[in-house]
């Protein structure tokens, strides 16, 4: 599946199509890849694997029954294949990753696959040209300058052109109508892959199958195209060159400047309440509610930020990094359990379903003979880097480094 990134990615066109600018200081910011972005790649490996494969075989291996219908021996096949991917895709990355194998592959195959397969065996039954295409390139440079992309299924029959878009994160629901991300994949479909063919309607399906989510939205050849002429070229070339204004609002979330933004900032600092009176309404309460969404998202940004470059070595004036809370952890429970058990304890009231808490293990015991039977299992982990005022009492990291040795698969 492709790697590089457009300046305007359609991934991204919310954000830059709303604050046209914002496009231009992001492409100066090296990409940084997260557990969940590692994840979601992850899981586009191994979808795309699978279809292709589901491809290759077809009706050989799987009948083109518009509900498909998989025997035992075929979703093992597909299971192992994609078992496969997924280790070889494990392997590629340093981050280290907690991802269930056999979840991720019963999601995608079942829930994902599954879908797109059995829309295209209804699609070969309106017309048996249909094709399906896996992570079909997209046309997009006629409206959004120097840009690419690809979706991960197209499927073109008769006058209609499918696009599916695989979300594998348990994030928010995302709806299909009028999502601009979208909209952009589905015109690059209608100018690829699909020009040749005489396409009247275009098709977008959002699938996100660990919230078991599908949303799905169709439209008119001339509409969209409409939309493309007048709202998303005027606004990708705006971005393209880095101009307009600066427009904050829930589109900011995945900035890659939202922690240094001014614009953000200041729509922080000028929530609009009204002076009058002393106390706020219900009415004005909801409306800074509203806008608070906005504010906590940037706030926690700012935050992040400050604390990786402080712990890159350039500290933010006035603040410092600390060993944040660590809780006591019991590092050998086996032998904890054995000790108990020599000393004559009742098993239930050391056990739940594993060792109970150092906390009701200490009202058991006692200080004293916690300590003495347990205290050589006892360890205490390094605390989470924190970010705090100069003033707090607690000691700065004395070696910038080491934290950043010591913590360095921690996503701030």
């Amino acid at each position: 599946m492709p790697t590089s990134h457009a300046i305007l990615a359609p991934s991204a066109s919310k954000r830059w199509m709303a604050c046209t600018p914002s496009a231009r200081l992001e492409s100066d910011v090296p990409r940084r890849d997260t557990a969940y972005s590692l994840e979601g790649t992850a899981a586009h490996s191994v979808a795309e694997i699978l279809l292709r494969e589901m491809l290759a075989k077809d009706s050989a291996l799987f009948p083109g029954h518009v509900t498909l219908e998989w025997p035992e021996e075929d979703k093992a096949y597909l299971y192992e294949l994609g078992g496969d991917a997924l280790q070889y895709h494990l392997n590629q990355v340093s981050i280290d990753l907690d991802i269930d194998p056999d979840e991720m592959l019963m999601t995608v195959s079942d829930k994902y696959c599954k879908f797109v397969w059995e829309d295209y065996q209804s699609a070969k039954q309106a017309d048996p040209d249909a094709v399906l295409l896996v992570e079909a390139q997209l046309k997009l440079d006629e409206y959004i300058p120097e840009s690419f992309g690809s979706s991960d299924a197209v499927i073109i029959y008769k006058h209609t052109v499918a696009v599916y878009d695989l979300k594998y994160g348990r994030g928010m629901k995302v709806e299909a109508p009028h999502n601009t991300q979208m909209m952009c994949y589905a015109l690059g479909a209608l100018l690829g892959p699909a020009e040749l063919y005489d396409i009247k309607e275009v098709e977008m399906t959002i699938i996100q199958p660990r919230l078991s989510w599908v949303s799905g939205w169709s439209l008119p050849v001339n509409k969209l195209l409409a939309w493309a002429e007048e709202e998303l070229r005027p606004l990708a070339v705006m971005a393209f060159q880095g101009e307009g204004a600066f427009v904050p609002g829930d589109h900011c979330k995945f900035c890659a400047v939202a922690p240094r933004c001014k614009a953000l900032g200041m729509h922080a600092a000028l929530l609009k309440i009204d002076r009058t009176g002393d106390l706020m309404t219900d009415e004005e309460i909801g409306r800074v509610l509203k806008d608070a969404a906005t504010v906590k998202s940037w706030i926690s940004s700012l935050e992040a930020y400050a604390l990786d470059r402080a712990m890159g070595g350039h500290p933010v004036p006035g603040f410092k990094v600390v060993e944040g809370r660590s809780l006591r952890q019991i590092s050998r429970p086996e032998d904890a359990i054995i000790t108990l058990a020599a000393a004559g304890f009742d098993e239930g009231s050391y056990l739940r379903r594993d060792l109970k808490s150092i906390t009701d293990l200490e009202r058991l015991l006692g200080k004293k003979g916690f300590q003495s039977l347990l205290g050589e299992y006892v360890t205490r982990p390094l605390g989470k880097p924190t970010l705090v005022e100069e003033s707090d009492p607690r000691p700065a990291m004395n070696n910038t480094q080491t934290a950043v040795n010591d913590f360095k698969d921690v996503t701030v």
